[in-house]
């Protein structure tokens, strides 16, 4: 059976409860015996010592010192105090990363078989398309005369544009801000 886990804010939780059951232990000791024998209270008292430190050894997997388990809280100094609701976050933040972990792993195995199916399909209607077109070779021969005419339909209106007046640019009353070659 698990039982919850003790959670305290820091190590000095741990030797104020030690203290108080020691002093507690010690002070039903002197009312049991007094003060008449020491030696055997001595004894006791050492007794007591170890029972209290195998009680805080036996406890101490089910005790955790800001969140962290006790035996590493001993070794490392000092811990901030326990953020619960930053835990609580961080717990959330774990479940949507494993969440997003099983999603990227099925898109992985289910996308590459859709980019499969898209790509054949795509290859399947342009070879249709290459089916269907033909290549007529006489047709280039009106490309470029067509190519040719509208050459020299723009010859002209740039002719125009820089000499508007019909005189070229060899003529004497030239005015060279018109020219964009002088």
């Amino acid at each position: 059976m698990d039982f919850p886990k003790i959670n305290v804010s820091s190590k000095a939780d741990i030797q104020y409860i030690t203290q108080t059951w020691r002093k507690t232990l010690f002070d039903k000791l002197e009312r049991q015996y007094g003060k008449n024998d020491p030696k055997r209270i001595q004894q006791v008292q050492h007794l007591l010592d170890q029972w209290l430190k195998n009680m805080i050894a036996m406890a101490s997997s089910n005790i955790d010192i800001n969140g962290i388990p006790y035996d590493q809280a001993l070794i490392n100094e000092d811990f901030e105090p326990l953020d619960e609701s930053l835990g609580k976050r961080l717990q959330q933040q774990q479940l949507k990363v494993e969440e997003l972990t099983l999603k990227v792993a099925e898109r992985r195995k289910r996308v590459p078989e859709q980019v499969k199916m898209l790509l054949d399909d795509a290859i399947r209607r342009q070879s249709a398309l290459c089916d269907r077109i033909e290549f007529e070779p006489d047709g280039a021969e009106e490309i470029e005369k067509e190519k040719a005419r509208t050459e020299q339909e723009l010859e002209k209106d740039c002719l125009l544009k820089y000499y508007p007046s019909g005189r070229s640019a060899g003529s004497r009353g030239r005015n060279p801000t018109l020219n964009p070659l002088s």
